[in-house]
């Protein structure tokens, strides 16, 4: 049995601003659109950056890149105005491609500088058997953004942004994905919300898939909140900033 960190488990649902870094389009909501429905409900700014352009995914092989890219966006905002994000972000890189894993964290640094969220959700890097690089590097690039945001000598991709910035708490990282988690958010009352979004993926999700995926989803919840008092729960690792190095 793993150890713990020996750090307490950051609340949630204290967060004021919400920084959601997601590899692909439709990440966020699958892995924890209840939860993530639940911050706007109580307030939180909720912020989606998404780091590729998602075209890999596209399933009508007939449109062209930026037909493709229009219906992608699309979708993205039809998503978010059901969840409650106030702000979306791309960074464009390609979708299972090649990119360089330092400019990545260069420019979620950037952005965390920038917005300055008290916490950051992301998907878990270590998943096991994790096959797709796009989750594996940004999982991974937003937790060292996260823990080396105020370390000024570690640049951003906007020196404006480093000069500007003079520091501010991050309480926690939450980690979607994982296998190892500490902590389950009861979704009941956001299950319908977080299925609408994922049917809203429609570039990328067609209707019969959209089923199949809400099904697994129903399955793993039931597994995680098997011994709970609720049947629908997103799991997460939460960890604080400084759990991230050294497993303290």
């Amino acid at each position: 049995m793993p150890f713990e960190s020996i750090l307490p488990i950051p609340d949630l649902f204290t967060a004021r601003k919400v920084l959601c870094i997601q590899p692909h389009y439709d990440d966020n909501d699958i892995g924890a659109g209840g939860t993530i429905a639940l911050l706007a409900q109580n307030g939180a700014e909720i912020v989606y950056l998404t780091v590729t352009d998602d075209l890999a995914g596209a399933t009508d092989a007939s449109l062209s890149n930026e037909a493709a890219a229009a219906s992608l966006a699309r979708d993205q905002q039809a998503a978010g105005k059901i969840v409650g994000v106030k702000q979306h972000i791309g960074l464009g890189y390609p979708d299972a491609g090649a990119y360089d894993y330092f400019a990545l964290r260069r420019d979620l640094l950037k952005y965390i500088r920038l917005l300055q969220p008290d916490f950051v959700l992301t998907c878990d890097p270590w998943l096991t058997y994790e096959a797709h690089r796009d989750h594996i590097q940004t999982g991974l690039a937003a937790a060292e953004a996260v823990q080396f945001a105020e370390l000024p000598r570690i640049p951003s991709s906007d020196p404006a942004v480093d000069a500007a910035y003079q520091g501010h708490s991050i309480e926690g990282i939450g980690f979607y994905y994982t296998r190892e988690p500490n902590h389950v958010v009861d979704v009941t009352a956001a299950w319908e919300t977080k299925v609408a979004t994922i049917r809203s993926y429609a570039a990328q999700i067609p209707p019969d898939a959209a089923d199949q995926i809400v099904m697994a989803l129903q399955f793993k919840s039931a597994q995680i909140c098997e011994g709970r008092d609720f049947q629908l729960g997103e799991p997460f690792k939460i960890l604080h900033p400084q759990a991230l190095h050294c497993g303290l």
